[in-house]
């Protein structure tokens, strides 16, 4: 329901902005993240050169290199092809990441790759159907509620990685990135996602290894 109501604001923003439903549909089929995709939309609407559009989409994806690298081995079993795991990872988003993270432990091996992609394709085929949703009510949506909607997303993740975190590493971990993510951004807004992951991670790190030497 939450990521509906994110990609039902973001097919109204992208009406409102004149950008074509079959190129907004086409970002959810093949993003499939929504500040990627928000991205896209702003700097298409620029103009900006499309060499540009497809770095910075790749660069606001650089948050899901670590968590396939986490997620991955949980998938593997016995006598399964590994494509069919390269090709399932492809369905990863945040709301995948952080249920499979919790669920995939408790099920036996043969069964974590099937439970995920059947978890993730239903949330990638909502997205779809939504995003065409939001484009076809933008005109009855007043233009605070459509950007509103767009930020639901964003605070459920939030609420998802504080609800999922039970270690030490993974709380001092939120705790540095809140902190490093926006003194980050005042300096280089651009660079604030990746440096503040990258920087409030290391320095968890580092915190939680001193503090077993101790």
């Amino acid at each position: 329901m939450v990521l509906a109501a994110g990609y039902l604001g973001f097919g109204a923003l992208a009406n409102g902005s004149d950008f074509p439903l079959w190129a907004a549909l086409l970002s959810t089929v093949t993003i499939f993240a929504l500040p990627g995709q928000l991205a896209m939309l702003e700097m298409s609407i620029a103009g900006s050169v499309p060499i540009m559009i497809v770095i910075t989409v790749a660069l606001t994806a650089a948050r899901f290199l670590p968590m396939t690298v986490a997620l991955l081995p949980m998938l593997r079993s016995p006598g399964r092809p590994t494509w069919q795991i390269y090709v399932a990872v492809h369905l990863l988003a945040m709301t995948g990441w952080a249920a499979s993270m919790r669920r995939c432990p408790e099920l036996p091996l043969e069964q974590r790759l099937p439970w995920f992609v059947g978890f993730a394709l239903t949330n990638w085929v909502a997205c779809v159907v939504f995003t065409a949703v939001g484009y076809g009510l933008a005109e009855s949506l007043p233009p605070l509620v459509r950007q509103g909607l767009v930020f639901v997303g964003p605070l459920y993740f939030v609420l998802i990685l504080t609800g999922e975190t039970r270690t030490r590493h993974g709380v001092v971990a939120l705790a540095c990135g809140a902190v490093a993510g926006p003194l980050i951004h005042l300096a280089a807004p651009q660079w604030s996602v990746m440096l503040g992951g990258l920087i409030g991670g290391t320095l968890a790190w580092g915190l939680v290894r001193a503090k077993k030497r101790a």
